[in-house]
């Protein structure tokens, strides 16, 4: 099992490295390119570049039909199902912009599917254990999936950002499930984080290639849908506390909105460092309690995911 969990990743990591290159040569040739807010001067640089991750998934998929016989491949499929169908819709909204209402209601029902894997619909807490049977299937289990994939989408803003606290969550669930002893549950996020590792030699600071909502979505499904697969609930709820944390200042920042107007980006300094408009999101925030530029601040906030997964495998 050690060795094709090996070459999968290998290959899937790979290929992504490839198909990630060759796409941000043929984006930029195309104009699929957006600016840079955060540099002085703002440059162009390629969107949508979660559709390398796609491809890199389809590739890792392939190979588990062929050589992985340790899963039963039909509910790695669903799984990846959502997944993609997360990242396709990200892919629309890249391309048109979807409305409000579509972005609101359509995840839920494209995170349905889950309900065919969810085999315990039971909710494990601190001190008790809930059984929810079909409300869970049907209603817990979905809306977990799509309230995690907008929680991952709206971290987000800075170089690497998203890309490399989805990595540093995705490496906290493999963890929890060595230390639970369920090596083969692996073949479920490696083809992922492979992919993800991939992409993110690209964009990190400074980035070559934005993986848009098409990434962000189709990452924050996958994160999802294996913390619910997994009966990892309430351990995904301290791993992402950070993340409910940043959602729960941006809601406050919409009551505040007369005081401080939405600001989709903040202004840089002449010596690279941000100036936020406020601190009412914890990118923000960092860069208006210390001042500092995108890359470090970016590294703070791995940082404060890094301490909450600890914290997670700790307690749960």
């Amino acid at each position: 099992m050690f060795w094709k969990l090996l070459s999968l990743f290998l290959i899937t990591t790979v290929c992504t490295l490839f198909i990630t290159d060759y796409f941000i040569r043929k984006f930029k040739s195309r104009g699929y390119t957006v600016l840079d807010m955060y540099k002085r001067p703002k440059r162009k640089v390629a969107n949508m570049g979660g559709l390398a991750i796609i491809c890199g998934l389809m590739i890792a998929l392939v190979f588990c039909q062929i050589f992985v016989d340790e899963i039963n491949l039909m509910k790695l499929l669903v799984f990846y199902f959502v997944v993609l169908l997360f990242g396709i819709f990200g892919l629309v909204d890249d391309l048109i912009v979807l409305g409000r209402k579509i972005k609101i209601f359509a995840p839920y029902f494209m995170a349905l599917p889950i309900a065919l894997l969810n085999v315990d619909t039971n909710v494990s807490l601190i001190l008790v254990t809930i059984e929810l049977g079909l409300v869970f299937s049907y209603l817990i289990a979905p809306i977990y999936v799509m309230v995690t994939s907008n929680l991952i989408n709206m971290h987000s803003g800075f170089n690497g950002l998203a890309s490399g606290l989805s990595l540093i969550l995705l490496g906290f669930i493999g963890g929890k499930m060595i230390i639970r002893g369920q090596i083969d549950a692996l073949f479920y996020i490696v083809p992922i984080f492979a992919a993800t590792l991939a992409f993110y030699w690209f964009e990190k600071y400074e980035s070559k290639i934005f993986w848009g909502n098409t990434g962000s979505l189709m990452l924050g499904a996958a994160i999802g849908g294996s913390l619910v697969l997994f009966d990892m609930e309430t351990f995904g709820v301290i791993i992402l506390l950070p993340h409910i944390i940043n959602f729960i200042m941006w809601v406050y920042w919409c009551f505040r909105m007369k005081k401080h107007p939405h600001v989709k980006f903040a202004a840089v300094r002449k010596d690279g460092t941000i100036d936020p408009p406020n601190g009412l999101t914890i990118k923000y925030l960092v860069t208006k309690m210390f001042k500092m530029n995108e890359q470090h601040a970016t590294w703070v906030c791995y940082g404060v995911t890094m301490v909450f997964g600890v914290l997670g495998l700790t307690l749960f």
